[in-house]
C-alpha cells in the first residue's frame, strides 16, 4: 500500500498545529507566572507583604509550562541528540535507527500517558489541594499526560518519516 502525501502533509500540519497551541497555552501562563512573580517582589519590596501562595502557584505554573511544550520542542527539533554514530550510517541504516528509537521513546511515552491519567483519577479522588491556598492539584496532573500524549503524536509523525525513508530510500519532504 501506498502512502498518501496529501494525507501525511494535513496529519503534520494538524499535529503541529496541536503542538503550537500548546507551546501557546504554555507561555501564556509563563507569562502570567512573570507578572505575578513580579508583583509578588513589588509587594514584599515596597509594601513589606508578599502575595500569599504566590510560590506555590508559580511552582505549578512552571510545571503547566514545561509539560505542554516538550512536544513542540520535539517537534521542532529542538531537544538535544546525540547524532555521531546515525551521521555515519547510510540513510537507510539511519532511518531504521531512528525508528528503533522512535518506537522505544513511544513505548515510554505511552506508559506516561497512561500512568499520568491514573494519577490524575488519583489526586481527584483524594482530593489533593496546595498547602496554603487549597487549589485543587489534580488538573495539573491531567495536564501531564495531555502534555505526552502530544509528544506521542509528534513521535509518530518521525515513526511515519523513518518508514517511509526505509522503504523508499529518501526523506519526505
Amino acid at each position: 500500500m501506498r502512502y498518501a502525501p496529501g494525507w501525511r502533509k494535513r496529519m503534520d500540519q494538524g499535529i503541529g498545529w496541536l503542538s503550537r497551541a500548546g507551546l501557546a497555552i504554555g507561555m501564556g501562563w509563563v507569562l502570567v507566572m512573570m507578572f505575578l512573580t513580579t508583583l509578588d517582589v513589588a509587594f514584599r519590596y515596597f509594601f513589606s507583604s508578599p502575595i500569599p501562595g504566590a510560590l506555590e502557584v508559580s511552582e505549578v505554573m512552571l510545571a503547566i509550562f514545561g509539560i505542554l511544550g516538550i512536544a513542540y520542542t520535539h517537534g521542532a527539533g529542538a531537544n538535544v541528540r546525540v547524532t555521531m554514530l546515525v551521521e555515519k550510517l547510510p540513510p537507510r541504516a539511519a532511518a531504521v535507527m531512528n525508528l528503533v528509537t522512535a518506537l522505544l521513546s513511544f513505548q515510554i511515552i505511552v506508559m506516561l500517558v497512561w500512568y499520568g491519567v491514573v494519577m490524575g483519577v488519583e489526586e481527584y479522588q483524594f482530593g489533593t489541594t496546595t498547602d496554603s491556598l487549597g487549589i485543587p492539584l489534580y488538573p495539573v496532573h491531567f495536564l501531564l499526560p495531555v502534555g505526552a500524549l502530544l509528544l506521542s503524536l509528534e513521535i509518530v509523525k518521525e515513526m511515519i518519516a523513518s518508514v517511509s525513508e526505509i522503504f523508499t530510500g529518501r526523506a519526505l519532504e
